[in-house]
């Protein structure tokens, strides 16, 4: 027993090390699944929650880091570093009262620990309390002198209380610890700068793009500062590098538009701002100054345009009525200009009783036009002292398919593509002494065509000889559905029924075969749309109740079979059903925990329903369970910005 003990100890330990070594070389997905097979036989283990909760942290999953971290918490209720990483979680979801409470509390734990002084202090300052955030940046720099990133956000909050002595003597500080640290460089350049001491600005951003030429920030402030000396070659130069670092940085485009007019390159400067518009189509400055250009090279109908859909995106945007008013008035439409400079003095009047208190004269002046405004969502103030790189991928938003019953080859097996076995394959596969297995699974499998087709003939062959053969025609069926000849698959498993009306896996396969030969019947006319033109498309409303009916039925055989609840949930959601689906997905987790597309596809109308913290909740606990395009679609469509 000795023995066993020792090993499982042994194995525990391996794993843990296995999770935190994957941490560090940024594979935060393969971390998850070690600390998740830890957690499956040991979940009194704290260490395995706050690790994972680190993770998810770095994948931007920070409603999933939270719960892990509090879990580790709930075990070690000493668990300091808990505290402070579930801090910068709550930071990152700006919900700065928990974050402090945290930081209060690892720091009565730990109070010689120099990070979460940091860390508080990031925290204070977001919250606009600079002050306290300056003398949190100064306890973490009595503790540990050469905390670099703690003179450089110290001298942030100096430069906000006006302490711009101090500032500067922080920079010179942190450039003496390393004096290759082009931030330092590029920080001090901006202070000059805010000075109006450009020469000295341009000397210091020099130093930093010498060190790292790709900083675009840099390149960027630089940019400015000869802007401001009037050297607009100079300028031009360093924003063309800016776009050769980043091809989608939507400032560098609009700062750059923005001097090509002022030199008179108007057409460029128009060709920069449509760059804009590609990346932030919603952008009523963009439109609105893209309409001021084409007014002066006289291309009226584009600046009408223009100013027209500024006005639709902001109804209460004075100036661009105004504008349109004049554009109106050099076409001779004089009707229409005068419309509008009537609304523009209409909306100017409203303002100003609003301004006087006039409660039913309200104008929206605020929080909307600043979103529609923001040119670029990005922040790239440099704050962070706890760093960590986002796995980011592209990834196709779509619901997780269908799931059907397959055959499971043995090479699929070993290459680890099973999907999931419940009670009923299990069942099947005992009977049939596994051979062949089946699998149930929402993945096609990439099975060699000769092997399929050696396959298919065979069954065929069992087929003419015995048509009541269920087996080979279901495994014949399956094959057909994998490889997407749905009419043949369809014909199998409607064989299939006629001789077995209960037959659970055949009912299943037959009303997921029927879905998706219409979504690909679907898919070919929206192509074939596209080629004949807008005006003659016809959309044409897919009736999925075959595929309802068919899963209908296998409940009606098993009332537990969560499966097929999962592809009822499935066509509510295609027809636009969301509440439904909701509630089927919901019915489907309270049968089975454990199927991560439930989670997954719940997620996604949670987005839609714009509930984003249901959301990121259920998108958690999909990448937790393995479907890592979830944390892709939390870090691009979850986060607190986005909300």
């Amino acid at each position: 027993m000795a023995t066993l003990g020792v090993s499982a100890q042994w194995n525990t330990a391996n794993m843990l090390r296995a999770g935190k070594s994957a941490i560090m070389f940024d594979d935060y997905v393969s971390a998850i699944e070690n600390f998740n097979n830890i957690l499956r036989v040991k979940p009194r283990l704290s260490e395995p929650y706050f690790f994972r909760g680190l993770a998810k942290l770095n994948l931007d999953d920070f409603e999933g880091a939270i719960r892990d971290y509090t879990e580790a918490i709930e075990l070690n209720p000493n668990y300091f570093h808990a505290y402070m990483y579930r801090g910068i979680a709550y930071h990152n979801m700006k919900r700065y009262e928990d974050a402090m409470n945290d930081y209060n509390t690892a720091i009565s734990i730990n109070p010689g620990e120099a990070y979460v002084y940091a860390n508080r202090a990031i925290t204070e300052a977001d919250m606009g309390d600079y002050k306290s955030a300056e003398k949190d940046y100064s306890k973490a720099l009595i503790i540990d002198k050469e905390l670099l990133p703690a003179y450089l956000n110290r001298a942030i909050m100096r430069e906000k209380l006006d302490d711009w002595e101090g500032a500067i003597e922080d920079c010179n500080m942190a450039i003496k610890l390393n004096m290759f640290s082009d931030d330092a460089y590029g920080l001090r350049g901006y202070l000059h700068f805010k000075e109006k001491k450009y020469h000295d600005a341009i000397e210091d951003y020099n130093k930093a793009l010498k060190i790292n030429p790709q900083n675009k920030r840099i390149l960027m402030s630089r940019a400015i500062t000869w802007y401001e000396m009037k050297k607009f070659p100079e300028a031009m130069e360093d924003y063309t590098a800016v776009l050769k670092v980043d091809s989608t940085y939507a400032y560098a485009y609009y700062n750059r538009a923005l001097l090509r007019a002022e030199i008179g390159e108007t057409n460029k400067a128009i060709d920069d701002l449509d760059q804009v518009l590609e990346m932030n189509p919603d952008n009523i400055l963009i439109y609105f100054n893209r309409g001021l250009l084409k007014m002066e090279i006289r291309d009226y109908t584009g600046a009408y345009n223009d100013f027209s859909e500024s006005i639709s995106l902001y109804p209460d945007f004075v100036k661009a009525y105004l504008a349109r008013a004049a554009v109106s008035g050099e076409m001779d439409d004089f009707a229409s200009a005068r419309q509008d400079r009537y609304k523009a003095e209409e909306i100017m009047d409203r303002y100003k009783r609003m301004q006087e208190g006039d409660k039913n004269a309200l104008v929206d002046t605020t929080e909307n036009f600043r979103r529609l405004i923001d040119i670029n969502s990005r922040d790239d103030r440099m704050k962070d002292v706890i760093n960590g790189r986002i796995q980011d991928r592209n990834v196709i938003i779509e619901l997780q398919d269908m799931f059907v019953v397959q055959y499971l080859a043995l090479d699929t097996l070993r290459k680890g593509k099973v999907q999931y076995f419940d009670k009923r394959i299990m069942k099947f596969n005992q009977e049939h002494n596994y051979n062949p297995a089946l699998t149930i699974s929402n993945k096609r499998f990439d099975y060699p065509r000769e092997f399929e087709d050696e396959y298919i003939e065979t069954l065929s062959s069992k087929i003419r000889k015995n048509r009541s053969d269920v087996d080979a025609l279901l495994l014949r069926g399956s094959l057909y559905l994998n490889r997407g000849d749905y009419t043949k698959a369809i014909e199998d498993f409607k064989t299939v029924v006629e001789r077995d009306p209960k037959h659970l896996f055949a009912l299943m396969n037959l009303a997921s075969a029927r879905a998706k030969m219409y979504d690909y019947i679907e898919s070919i006319e929206e192509k074939t749309s596209r080629v004949v033109g807008e005006e003659e498309k016809v959309k044409r409303v897919v009736d999925y109740s075959l595929v309802l009916e068919g899963n209908n039925k296998c409940l009606e055989i098993d009332p537990d079979f969560a499966f097929a609840m999962f592809n009822i949930a499935n066509v509510y959601a295609k027809s636009g059903k969301i509440k439904e689906a909701i509630d089927m997905y919901t019915k489907v987790l309270e049968l089975d925990k454990d199927i991560a597309e439930a989670y997954f596809n719940r997620g996604l109308l949670h987005i839609y329903q714009g509930d984003k913290s249901a959301a990121n909740v259920d998108l958690s606990k999909a990448g937790e369970l393995g479907l890592t395009d979830a944390y892709s679609i939390i870090k691009r469509y979850c986060s607190v910005e986005e909300q």
